[in-house]
């Protein structure tokens, strides 16, 4: 039983008490350890938001490698929006 457990820790990576999934909120350092301090591809300063009322400043990291990438397609995007004059994620596409 206790090698089925490590088994399946070891295929999840889910048994070394970090948690490795993107999260609203989290700061662009904090994506950079999920990525294991990669930097991304690409980084796009654009307006966010243009079909609201409000649009606003943002920040866009394009990795075309990295942890979800494959799973999610060739590239991910993690948008970035300052909030009190720090970047933090929005959402991710």
């Amino acid at each position: 039983m206790k090698r089925m457990l490590a088994l399946l820790c070891l295929s999840l990576g889910a048994c070394d008490g970090s948690d490795r999934r993107l999260q609203r909120g989290m700061t662009e350092q904090e994506v950079t350890q999920l990525e294991g301090k990669q930097v991304p591809d690409r980084v796009i300063m654009q307006t966010c938001g243009t079909a609201t009322l409000r649009p606003f400043p943002c920040k866009v990291h394009v990795y075309r490698k990295g942890l979800w990438v494959g799973r999610f397609g060739p590239e991910r995007a993690v948008v970035f929006e300052d909030v009190r004059g720090q970047w933090v994620v929005s959402q991710w596409l």
